[in-house]
C-alpha cells in the first residue's frame, strides 16, 4: 500500500470513528479486529497461505479467513492452536486503564495440542 493510500485509509477510518455509534461498534470489536492484523501478518512472515496454517492448526481454510477478516472472535484454544501452528504462544496480560501490567503475564503454551479428553480441568479457588 502506498503512503497516498495509508494516508486516504487513516482519514476515512478517523472520519468514521468519529461518530458515537461506530466508534462504539469499533471498541467492542476492537480485540478480533487487533488478533486478525497481528494473526495475518504473522502469517504472512512465517510463509504461509491460509490453508497452510489451517491445515496446521487443524482447521479449514475459511475458518482462518473468517478470523482473519474479524468476522468472529476466536476463543483462547483457537487463538492458542493457530499460534502455535504458526511457531508462535499466546502471551496475555492484563492492564489497567493507564496501561500498567496489574497482573504478571500469563502464557498459554501447549494447551492447544491436548486433546480436550486428556486437559486437566481448571481448579476451583478452593482447591
Amino acid at each position: 500500500m502506498n503512503t497516498d493510500a495509508k494516508d486516504d485509509w487513516k482519514r476515512f477510518r478517523r472520519e468514521l470513528l468519529e461518530a458515537p455509534a461506530t466508534r462504539a461498534a469499533y471498541e467492542a470489536r476492537k480485540p478480533a479486529f487487533e488478533f486478525a492484523v497481528q494473526l495475518a501478518e504473522l502469517r504472512r512472515q512465517k510463509g504461509l497461505s491460509q490453508a497452510a496454517l489451517a491445515k496446521l492448526a487443524g482447521m479449514t481454510q475459511p475458518e482462518v479467513a473468517r478470523l482473519e477478516a474479524a468476522e468472529a472472535s476466536p476463543t483462547f484454544d483457537t487463538m492458542a492452536r493457530l499460534l502455535a501452528a504458526a511457531g508462535a504462544d499466546l502471551d496475555i496480560k492484563f492492564r489497567d486503564a493507564h496501561g500498567k501490567v496489574v497482573r504478571l503475564p500469563m502464557v498459554l503454551k501447549g494447551a492447544e495440542l491436548a486433546p480436550r479428553s486428556k486437559r486437566r480441568p481448571l481448579r476451583q479457588a478452593n482447591d
